[in-house]
């Protein structure tokens, strides 16, 4: 059994932010801005505790050698118009990454890969390619990833507080920030050091996944977001005579 799922990376520190969330609940979610660069990860890991290479993907029109420099994660490396996943790279995904990274684990059995509902996971040509060759592809029910998805519920976390330090090393020694030139070697250091066997381990076990444990996910954890705007009670000021 496998999951896999995309995540942002800017290449510089933004700075401490805080959110406001219920009190007693470790993980918040926070929308970030669609206004800085980011580079995508696409992160696959095994209920068997081990995690594939990943894939990065920069933003350009044109590959540039020296993007996979200190490619320490042994990270494929794609690009794309703006630096997202989209059905073109996510079929080329789960041919040359996925595939050739678990057809010999497999030993002619199924593969189960477990993925969020976005549309570039679900195209012919992805499909086509799975059922040929024994890997049965599972979404997630919508607006669940965030109990269900171990990479998003365990793994991330980690990820990005590693790349924080990671970030914070690079600038601290070489006194500039992070180009594309240096983002695999600054990535895959932090990679190593939060995708450990007992991280994704424990990102199938907190989800229920594996071992299978259906009474781990609550009820309260699936409940509709209920409003929680305050309208207020003051007087509206008078409109202008003007």
């Amino acid at each position: 059994v496998y999951g896999m799922d995309e995540s942002g990376f800017p290449p510089s520190n933004q700075g401490t932010s805080r959110v406001i969330g219920r009190r007693g609940t470790k993980t918040q979610h926070k929308q970030g801005s669609a206004n800085r660069e980011n580079v995508t990860a696409i992160v696959t890991i095994c209920a068997d505790g081990t995690t594939l290479a990943p894939t990065i993907i920069f933003k350009g029109h044109n590959f540039m050698t020296k993007w996979a420099d200190d490619n320490v994660s042994h990270a494929s490396i794609s690009h794309s118009e703006n630096g997202w996943t989209d059905g073109e790279i996510a079929a080329e995904w789960i041919e040359k990454d996925f595939d050739r990274q678990t057809k010999e684990k497999a030993g002619g059995e199924t593969r189960v890969l477990l993925m969020d509902g976005h549309s570039s996971h679900y195209t012919p040509e992805l499909l086509t390619f799975a059922k040929a060759n024994n890997i049965v592809i599972l979404g997630y029910p919508p607006h669940c990833t965030h109990a269900l998805q171990g990479l998003d519920v365990v793994c991330f976390a980690a990820m990005k507080q590693a790349w924080k330090d990671e970030i914070d090393k690079f600038e601290a020694e070489h006194k500039c920030q992070i180009g594309k030139e240096h983002f695999a070697g600054v990535f895959g250091r932090a990679f190593l050091t939060a995708f450990t066997e007992a991280t994704v381990l424990a990102a199938f076990e907190k989800t229920g996944i594996h071992p299978f444990n259906p009474n781990i996910i609550t009820a309260q954890q699936m409940k509709t977001s209920l409003p929680s705007s305050i309208v207020g009670a003051l007087p509206l000021p008078m409109p202008s005579p003007v």
